[in-house]
């Protein structure tokens, strides 16, 4: 892996549910209604009981 990149270790049901919130925010609000839809989908996987982990390679922030 390149030194631009470093890895962060996450629930899955946490990744999933910042993608999904991610995607709620980039609708726009004529979706509104879509985007509740993807953000309750968000809590309910935050609120779960998964003790699955993924590692997610992420861009290193720049002043680092």
């Amino acid at each position: 892996m390149s030194d631009e990149f470093v890895p962060r270790l996450v629930r899955a049901d946490d990744f999933v549910a910042e993608s999904l919130e991610h995607e709620a925010s980039l609708l726009p609000p004529s979706q509104i209604d879509t985007a509740n839809l993807l953000r309750g989908h968000a809590a309910r996987l935050r609120a779960s009981a998964g003790t699955k982990y993924v590692r997610v390679w992420e861009e290193k922030p720049k002043d680092v």
